[in-house]
C-alpha cells in the first residue's frame, strides 16, 4: 500500500489509544458534505462505470485503433503484388536531324508488286516520333519477396493489434487500482474525520497536553489523507474523462475471488494471452520473413509479360504491333552487400527469438508475485477481520471507564487496519486480473 497509508496510521493510533469515543471507523465510509466547495458536482462511480468511461475517452487508445487500422492498410497493399500490373507508358522524341532515308517499294495488294513499281524515299525514323505501349507484367522470382513482405505487414498488424491489447489492458488497470486507492482512501478519511470531531471534543473539556498533542498529530493525518485522496480523485477524474474538481463517490462491492487457485495457473492464463508476448512472437515472425527477402535477393529477377505498342517513329513499318516474352536480370558483383544483409537477418531473427523467451519468462514471474501478492493481500484481510471482530468482544468484559477506553481505542485501531487490509485487497486483486487477462 501507499506509503502515506501508513504514515496516517502510524498517527491516527496515537490519537485513538488516547481518546477513543463510541463512533467507530464503520460509522462514516463516504466523503463529507461539508467539502463540497461552491459550483463542485457530485458523481456517483462503480468500477464498471469507470472503466467503460476510460475505454469512450482515452485519447492513447484512440491513437492505438488508428495505427491498428493504418497497419491493416498496408497489408491489404502488400498482398496487391501477387497480382500482375498494367502498366502505361508514352514517349515523345524530337530529333536535331534527320537520322537517314532508305528507299522502299510500294505493294499492291496482297504484297504483290504492281507493274511499273518504283521505289520511294522513306525516312529510316521520324525527326518527330512517338512510342506508346501498354505492358502487363507478372514477376515471378520475386513473389518469394512479395510473399515475405506480406509476412512482415501481417506481423506490423498484429504487433499493433498487441500493442492496443496492453494499452487497453494498462488503462483499465489503472483505472481499477485507482479507483480501489480512492475507494480505500475515502473510508479511512471517513474513519479519521470520526476520531478527529472526537479529539475536539475532548480538547475542548480538558486542556491537558497529552489531549492537545492527540487533537493535533489527529488534525495533520487527516490533513495528510484528504491531500493524497484528492490527488488520486484527481488522476482518477482525469483518466476517466471527468471535469476537474469533480467529487466522486464510490460504491462498489468487495470484488469476486479471481478465476486462479494457484500460481501456475496464473502463470499459464498469463502467458495465453499477454499482448507483450504476442508482441514479441510476430517481432520473431517479422525478422524470419526479412531473412527471406534477404535470400530472395541472390535470386534473378525473372517476369513474364505481354505488351501492346503503338509508334509513329519508323514508317517503314506497321504502326500497331504486339509482344510478349521473358525478361530476366540479375547483379553478378554487389561487393559482400547481400551477403551481410543476410547475415544481419540471422541476426535479428536469435535477437528476436531470445526477446520471446525473456519475455515469457517476465511474464511468468509477473503472473507469479501477483498471485503471492493477492494471497497475502486476502490473508491480511482475513486477519484483519478476525481482529476486529476479537477487539470488539473484548469491549464486553471491560468494566472500569479506563479499561473501556482502552478497548474501545483498540477496536479502532483494528478497524483502520481493517480498511487498509481491504484496500490493500482490491488493489492486489485489480493487478491479478490484469496480468491474467481477466475482466
Amino acid at each position: 500500500m501507499r506509503p502515506w497509508i501508513r504514515l496516517y496510521l502510524r498517527s491516527a493510533f496515537a490519537i485513538l489509544l488516547l481518546c477513543a469515543g463510541t463512533a467507530s471507523a464503520q460509522d462514516a465510509l463516504l466523503p463529507g458534505s461539508n467539502r463540497l466547495a461552491p459550483g463542485q458536482t457530485v458523481y456517483h462511480l462503480t468500477l464498471e462505470d469507470a472503466k467503460q468511461r476510460a475505454l469512450v475517452t482515452s485519447k492513447g487508445l484512440g491513437l492505438a485503433k488508428l495505427a491498428m487500422r493504418e497497419k491493416g492498410e498496408v497489408t491489404a497493399a502488400a498482398k496487391t503484388d501477387y497480382l500482375p500490373k498494367l502498366l502505361g507508358n508514352v514517349d515523345y522524341f524530337h530529333f536535331n536531324t534527320n537520322l537517314g532515308v532508305v528507299n522502299t517499294i510500294r505493294t499492291g495488294r496482297l504484297g504483290i508488286l504492281p507493274p511499273g513499281s518504283r521505289t520511294v524515299a522513306v525516312n529510316a525514323v521520324n525527326q518527330d516520333s512517338s512510342l506508346a505501349a501498354i505492358t502487363l507484367a507478372q514477376p515471378i522470382t520475386k513473389l518469394i519477396a512479395v510473399n515475405a513482405a506480406v509476412k512482415i505487414a501481417k506481423a506490423d498488424e498484429q504487433i499493433a493489434q498487441a500493442q492496443l491489447a496492453k494499452g487497453t489492458r494498462d488503462l483499465l488497470s489503472g483505472v481499477a487500482q485507482a479507483f480501489y486507492g480512492l475507494h480505500g482512501a475515502q473510508r479511512i478519511e471517513a474513519a479519521l474525520q470520526v476520531q478527529v470531531n472526537y479529539a475536539q471534543q475532548l480538547a475542548q473539556i480538558g486542556s491537558s497536553p497529552e489531549i492537545r498533542v492527540a487533537s493535533i498529530e489527529a488534525r495533520q493525518a487527516l490533513n495528510q489523507v484528504h491531500g493524497q485522496s484528492a490527488d488520486i480523485a484527481e488522476q482518477l477524474n482525469n483518466l476517466i474523462g471527468l471535469p476537474a474538481g469533480t467529487l466522486l463517490v464510490l460504491e462498489e462491492p468487495m470484488p469476486p475471488q479471481p478465476p486462479v487457485h494457484s500460481a501456475d495457473e496464473a502463470a499459464g492464463r498469463a502467458l495465453a494471452c499477454n499482448p507483450q508476448v504476442q508482441e514479441a512472437m510476430a517481432t520473431s515472425h517479422k525478422a524470419a520473413a526479412a531473412f527471406q527477402i534477404a535470400r530472395s535477393e541472390f535470386l534473378p529477377d525473372v517476369n513474364i509479360f505481354g505488351s501492346y505498342f503503338n509508334q509513329t517513329a519508323a514508317p517503314i513499318i506497321q504502326p500497331n504491333f504486339g509482344a510478349f516474352g521473358i525478361s530476366a536480370s540479375y547483379t553478378f558483383v554487389d561487393w559482400g552487400k547481400r551477403r551481410h544483409v543476410k547475415h544481419q537477418r540471422e541476426y535479428q531473427i536469435a535477437q528476436a527469438q531470445q526477446n520471446v523467451q525473456a519475455t515469457i519468462d517476465k511474464v511468468v514471474l509477473e503472473a507469479r508475485q501477483a498471485y503471492t501478492g493477492f494471497e497475502q493481500a486476502n490473508e491480511g484481510l482475513a486477519l484483519a477481520n478476525e481482529m476486529v471482530q476479537a477487539r470488539r468482544d473484548s469491549e464486553g468484559p471491560a468494566r472500569l471507564p479506563a479499561a473501556i477506553q482502552a478497548a474501545k481505542a483498540a477496536t479502532a485501531k483494528a478497524e483502520l487496519e481493517q480498511l487498509h487490509a481491504e484496500a490493500n485487497y482490491r488493489v492486489a486483486h485489480a493487478k491479478l486480473m490484469e496480468v491474467i487477462g481477466a475482466d
